[in-house]
């Protein structure tokens, strides 16, 4: 897929492109999601994929830093970044995709059929077990720089706020997410 086209000018111009992503329980049937994506021609560079703490033996179960930290390159609003660092934590999968106007329908169905979660009424239950929606890590690390980057939290709100949910095209099992 190019992220390129001429425009009426003749002269190239940049495709608007669509970042989905979904939110999995279980890792197979996330693996089957990317698989399912590659199938309709999605390049592996396309597709980002984020296991929670139990692929990785050497995160304990409370730290939260680490999966805040390792979406600092997924530009997410914060508030959807925390829901997601939450779910990674508590051993969930994310996938994340993306793509042009032309293969949106085909991968944000992919994603909504293959077991993904509704990651709304997920938060409102963790919410109620007293997770805080990830204010405490938003407020522990503002401002500071994150270990594994040079951008500060500050500096990446401003970014994810150029990605803002496309609440018209989001599902409650996919959420999308338009660049400028």
């Amino acid at each position: 897929m190019s992220s390129i086209d001429s425009g009426t000018s003749g002269a190239p111009m940049r495709a608007a492109l669509s970042t989905l992503s979904a939110f999995f329980d279980d890792q197979s049937a996330a693996e089957d999601a990317i698989r399912r994506l590659k199938d309709i021609g999605l390049a592996d560079d396309q597709i980002r994929f984020m296991p929670g703490y139990e692929a990785d033996s050497e995160v304990a179960h409370s730290d939260h830093n680490k999966f805040w930290d390792g979406l600092s390159g997924w530009l997410f609003p914060l508030e959807d970044r925390a829901a997601y660092a939450e779910g990674l934590r508590r051993g969930g999968f994310l996938v994340s995709v993306q793509v042009d106007d032309q293969s949106y329908e085909s991968a944000h169905d992919i994603l909504d059929d293959e077991g993904s979660i509704d990651m709304d009424e997920r938060a409102d239950l963790w919410r109620n077990d007293g997770w805080d929606g990830g204010h405490s890590a938003l407020t522990s690390s503002k401002g500071e720089l994150s270990p594994d980057t040079d951008r500060t939290t500050t500096q990446y709100a401003q970014d994810a706020a150029l990605n803002r949910r496309d609440l018209e095209k989001s599902t409650p099992r996919v959420r999308s997410y338009r660049s400028p």
